[in-house]
């Protein structure tokens, strides 16, 4: 006997009849939150009534499943109770084992192709939930079965379902289009059309992600839409993928927005191969640095680390977090109010990342001066600003400052909130908007210097390539480059 049909037996063993229908009910609700996390279990006041649900399962953006629960499990009734309440395409949930399928006989017609109702026993529940630990991918099976599954979900259907999906995947990942083409049809025969249509797309992308073609997947439905956020989530629970193709493949739809709504526990390996292989076309237009203080227990590292809280992509670090939003009314953080920067520190940080600054304003407590060249050209080496800067006082602090990346796109920094925007409707890849952003927004070590390489290195591998008559200029130009750099470096230092 399982740990749910203890449970299961013991409810009804209670005197009371009120105290226990309300222990089967949280024994069931208990065991459909577990076939699906995701999902909210309400209670109703009824049971085992013809015509009213005794559970309602609900989730974000998707429409309600009523669970009628049903404790005579003959066929002959188990019919006649599915034939009233099937026009609701429900759960009908067997409180005992179903050991044949009531449906499947001669005299009883089957249900239409557009008939989504479930008939499920807790055994088919169980497996699904156990198999789950062993074959992560399962989870995303047991998710859609209780949003849209249908026809007969017992025991052995359940165990037939777990292993098609888990080695759907596996083939998916391998190229293998007969264990694949196995899992499309199961996967077909088992879900209504929108269930179908997103476990399709899932093994799709899996199977583009690993170098196939759409084409060429197996199967006649269309697996070119993009990934819903349920199977995204999924993957990013998989034991780790260490494949920057696959994760690429799969990114390249993807939009900051969509990976800021996924709902994925800690610093997930996966979530890493995700952002750092597409960090070309995750754009956001603003970010904002807090200081933070290492947790209890948190090991001492330098390294960033990629994370999803309040709904937004941040990039953590040991003594920061950074968060990207795409507007800035979308940093759902408050800033940590605080000084500007001396003109020496904006010159020494824009310089550690070769950034140009194309104006900036400083600030004492009585006045305020913006300076910027008619040109909007780099500013970070021009000598009337030092000259002008030496006549503030020592309580003159820079505010804002302008960095031009891309040589066209500006991206404004405001120092007392550590908050940087794109002017207009600028936005920036990831790539470069991450490292550049915190080393003008805050003070960085070396180290941290050489972490937000490594953490960017895939985005500064797959930039452009230069062409052999840029290579030819390029060196044709580096001696006077050099020797400029040099100059300018004396001056700020003098």
């Amino acid at each position: 006997m399982t740990d749910f049909s203890s449970a299961l037996h013991a409810a009804f063993d209670v005197p009371d009849p009120r105290e226990a229908v309300n222990r089967i009910k949280n024994v069931v609700a208990h065991e459909l939150s577990q076939t699906d996390t995701r999902a909210k279990v309400t209670k109703t006041d009824f049971f085992n009534h013809s015509f009213a649900p005794d559970l309602v399962l609900s989730w974000p953006n998707e429409r309600e499943r009523l669970v009628f629960l049903k404790s005579d499990t003959r066929p002959a009734v188990l019919r006649d109770d599915v034939a009233a309440i099937r026009k609701h395409d429900p759960i009908v949930f067997a409180l005992d084992p179903v050991n044949e399928d009531p449906l499947d006989t001669d005299e009883y017609q089957s249900p239409p192709r557009d008939d989504d109702t479930l008939l499920a026993d807790s055994r088919g529940m169980e497996v699904l939930i156990e198999s789950r630990v062993s074959e992560p991918v399962v989870g995303l099976a047991s998710s859609a079965v209780l949003q849209g599954g249908r026809g007969l979900l017992t025991e052995r259907e359940a165990e037939a379902m777990a292993s098609s999906v888990a080695a759907g995947f596996n083939g998916a990942k391998q190229l293998d289009t007969g264990t694949t083409a196995a899992a499309v049809a199961q996967i077909s025969g088992h879900f209504d059309q929108r269930r179908t249509s997103r476990l399709l797309r899932f093994l799709g992308a899996v199977w583009v992600g690993s170098g196939g073609t759409a084409s060429s997947f197996p199967g006649e439905q269309d697996v070119t839409g993009d990934l819903d956020g349920t199977a995204l989530e999924f993957l990013m629970e998989l034991p780790p993928i260490d494949d920057f193709e696959f994760w690429r493949r799969i990114g390249r739809p993807l939009t900051l927005e969509s990976i800021s709504q996924l709902r994925v526990e800690d610093d997930s390996e996966n979530l890493q191969h995700l952002v750092e292989s597409n960090l070309d076309v995750l754009h956001a237009r603003a970010c904002r640095v807090l200081e933070r203080q290492q947790e209890l227990g948190e090991e001492e590292t330098t390294k960033f680390r990629w994370r999803l809280e309040r709904q937004m992509l941040c990039l953590r670090g040991s003594r920061f977090s950074t968060y990207f939003a795409s507007k800035v009314d979308e940093l759902k953080v408050e800033p940590q109010d605080g000084e500007g920067i001396s003109l020496h520190e904006l010159l020494r940080r824009a310089e550690q990342r070769r950034t140009s600054i194309s104006e900036l304003e400083l600030a004492t407590p009585t006045r305020t001066v913006s300076y910027a060249t008619v040109t909007r050209d780099d500013i970070s080496h021009d000598e009337e600003l030092i000259r002008l800067s030496s006549t503030f006082s020592s309580t003159a602090y820079v505010q804002t400052a302008v960095a031009s990346l891309f040589g066209t796109r500006p991206l404004v920094c405001d120092f007392p909130s550590r908050t940087g925007k794109g002017r207009t409707a600028a936005k920036f890849p990831l790539g470069t908007l991450a490292p550049v952003a915190l080393s003008l927004l805050t003070a960085t070590t070396v180290e941290e210097r050489q972490a937000l390489d490594q953490v960017t290195r895939y985005y500064n591998e797959v930039q452009r390539q230069p062409t052999l008559f840029e290579v030819e200029d390029a060196s044709a130009i580096q001696s006077s480059i050099s020797n400029q750099s040099q100059a300018d470096v004396g001056e700020i230092e003098s």
